[in-house]
């Protein structure tokens, strides 16, 4: 932003075209800063116009094509940025995303470093990073910023997006390491299952996650359930408090290391009895008395103290969540 100096402060957002990043891009040119933005194609109407369409997207955005996979891809996009918020990540989680992953974050931050003027690179990693669990796989006591998925044990067995859980563990792992040697400023985000308003044109999966029992997606609902086996919870937050403590850290001085961002760790039977409470008219697909019984206990405690002791306070919990996940859907016809 313009601090009075005659220099409007610039940020690059990688993977600005998705849920996340679409409403980052937004809440930055609101602030007053300049944008530039990378997206695979940006050419592509359908994957730009909800970015063009923003207010102050006219005069201070700029769309910038990058591949994570090539080398020097993101150079152009981050000369001349003060800052770096890296929210590109693989998304084929059929295929092998474990090496693209950690490749295309580093390919970031070595064009962080080739740029001299990034002051900060705000990483966005998972709270799948930091699954709660022992080498043997018992859950621990608290989930927080000291918790590393255990990549052996998760390599090792069948779990619901294990590798996905393994790429962002080593991904983050490997932007602290180039952060601590090249004497960069990377600090990383751990970010629980997202949900509220999308930008994008379709359904994030995450919201696909978290609607799934009204939407009758049993694939995702089971992936919902599973998510106490890994985290001792479904840990929600909100799309806009994801945002704002990026922004937040990317602006705060004192920032350094891993943030864990996560609102409301709750239970399967929390989400099931606020939708039956809130929205009556639409019916559950999924969820009986069984399945409840066995959730009616968040296992693990999540922590955002660290969070919260930079002086960020979150602004949305479970209902606003829920509620504005749904009314979203509604809106697109999807409920």
């Amino acid at each position: 932003m313009d601090k009075g100096e005659g220099k409007r402060e610039t940020v690059c957002v990688t993977g600005a075209a998705g849920f996340i990043g679409s409403r980052l891009v937004k809440n930055l040119l609101q602030k007053g800063y300049g944008v530039h933005a990378t997206l695979r194609d940006p050419e592509n109407p359908a994957k730009n116009s909800h970015l063009l369409s923003l207010p102050g997207a006219k005069e201070r955005l700029h769309l910038f094509k990058a591949d994570l996979l090539q080398h020097g891809s993101f150079d152009s996009a981050v000369e001349g940025c003060d800052f770096v918020i890296n929210m590109a990540t693989s998304t084929d989680f059929q295929g092998d995303i474990v090496q693209p992953t950690v490749d295309g974050t580093m390919n970031i931050l070595r064009s962080c470093k080739k740029a001299k003027t990034v002051k900060r690179v705000i990483h966005t990693s998972s709270i799948a990073a930091a699954c709660p669990l022992n080498e043997d796989g018992q859950l621990k006591e608290i989930l927080d910023e000291s918790c590393w998925t255990p990549v052996d044990y998760i390599k090792g067995r069948d779990v619901v997006y294990g590798m996905y859980s393994v790429s962002k563990t080593l991904a983050e792992q490997a932007a602290l390491r180039f952060g601590a040697e090249e004497e960069i400023e990377v600090v990383t985000v751990l970010v629980g299952m997202v949900g509220g308003p999308w930008l994008t044109p379709t359904v994030p999966g995450s919201v696909s996650s978290i609607l799934a029992s009204l939407t009758e997606n049993r694939l995702l609902y089971e992936v919902t359930c599973s998510s106490k086996d890994l985290f001792g919870s479904v840990p929600l937050v909100h799309v806009e408090d994801v945002c704002s403590a990026h922004i937040y850290l990317m602006e705060h001085p004192s920032a350094a290391g891993r943030y864990v961002c996560c609102s409301d760790p709750v239970t399967v039977a929390d989400m099931l009895n606020f939708f039956r409470k809130r929205y009556p008219e639409i019916p559950l697909a999924f969820g009986n008395k069984e399945e409840e019984d066995e959730w009616k206990k968040v296992l693990v405690p999540i922590s955002s103290k660290k969070l919260s002791d930079v002086g960020y306070s979150y602004k949305y919990h479970l209902e606003e969540i829920l509620s504005d996940s749904i009314e979203c859907a509604k809106q697109m016809k999807i409920l």
